[in-house]
């Protein structure tokens, strides 16, 4: 058996959804796998995920399209796009493919709070490490067509180091916080969102290289998540994980990390938190091998996921907290 082998066989009987929410067994697969190099903790973790969810499952009938756009943002057409998928992939290199889709879909990168995108880091990752997840890759890619949801791009450009003013200056707008309080859903607060220019000029990106970019990102969430512990600030941490691991898929990565900050700005301001000044003080002296060792153990997908996703931001940019965001979610 390899990891392959056992994403594969769960994956090619359900679909990416469990009701009206995801589907996250294969990233959880791979990320247990990822943090421990142990298929047997990778099966003890499928087991007791598959107790607590139920999945659906594949269909056997259903409608047949002739294009990707006939089933861009309709879940109920994820058999007929993967169906498609796997066609125009037969004779063609996956990979060239998946940068091709992701490139003429890039708005939609915070589909599904951020889970197509993820699992489409997830995919590929896996894939590097077992060909035999170039499926993976497929149902990825089908999953990430289906779920679709366009967002916006800011164009105000500020430095990376007023990114907290700035957003607290977004969360205690007024008429902000009165758009968010008519609306009941994350999904209606974002269309709200996106459906107002005063909203669009308010909005900012970060001005600077790459790597300015993502670190002012993670100056911002890693402290939000660690006094919220909010899933969704923890999916914007793991959204940009993927967007980072995913960095050679795009044509213009910069615009594509402004296309993510627009994104997470705006998810961040559906929740309520207000104050995004605090500061972490008080760090673990856990070394990642004793968090990592605590982390597989844990039935909690996001668990897993978060410990995988902050050790490798962690060796990328060796930043303060992502230690203690991965302990905070451990002991939820």
């Amino acid at each position: 058996m390899t990891i392959g082998k056992i994403i594969n066989y769960y994956g090619e009987k359900h679909t990416p959804y469990i009701g009206g929410l995801v589907n996250h067994l294969p990233m959880g697969q791979l990320a247990m796998y990822k943090i421990t190099d142990d298929l047997d903790k990778v099966k003890s973790f499928t087991d007791s995920f598959l107790e607590r969810s139920n999945i659906n499952q594949v269909q056997t009938d259903y409608p047949y399209i002739e294009t990707i756009d006939e089933a861009l943002g309709n879940r109920s057409l994820y058999e007929a796009c993967l169906d498609l998928v796997r066609k125009e992939t037969k004779d063609a290199q996956i990979d060239k493919y998946a940068k091709r889709m992701l490139n003429k879909y890039v708005l939609g990168l915070s589909s599904g709070l951020f889970h197509t995108i993820i699992r489409m880091a997830y995919a590929i990752e896996g894939a590097a490490l077992d060909p035999l997840l170039n499926s993976e890759i497929q149902r990825a890619l089908a999953y990430y067509v289906t779920a679709y949801r366009e967002s916006k791009i800011f164009s105000r450009k500020i430095p990376g180091s007023m990114i907290k003013k700035e957003m607290n200056k977004l969360v205690n707008d007024e008429y902000i916080r009165s758009l968010m309080a008519n609306h009941d859903t994350l999904g209606k607060k974002i269309r709200a969102l996106y459906g107002e220019n005063d909203f669009l000029e308010k909005g900012f990106i970060i001005d600077g290289d790459e790597d300015e970019k993502i670190k002012a990102l993670l100056d911002m969430l890693v402290p939000a998540y660690y006094f919220s512990g909010n899933i969704v600030t923890l999916h914007c941490i793991t959204g940009l994980h993927a967007v980072i691991e995913l960095k050679d898929y795009f044509d213009d990565y910069s615009s594509t990390l402004d296309i993510l900050t627009t994104s997470i700005i705006t998810h961040l301001l559906t929740i309520s938190c207000y104050n995004y000044n605090r500061e972490i003080d008080d760090y673990s002296h856990s070394s990642w091998k004793a968090i990592i060792s605590v982390g597989s153990e844990q039935t909690d997908v996001h668990a897993v996921k978060l410990c995988y996703t902050s050790n490798k931001l962690y060796k990328l940019y060796e930043m303060k907290g992502l230690k203690e965001i991965a302990i905070k979610r451990i002991r939820h």
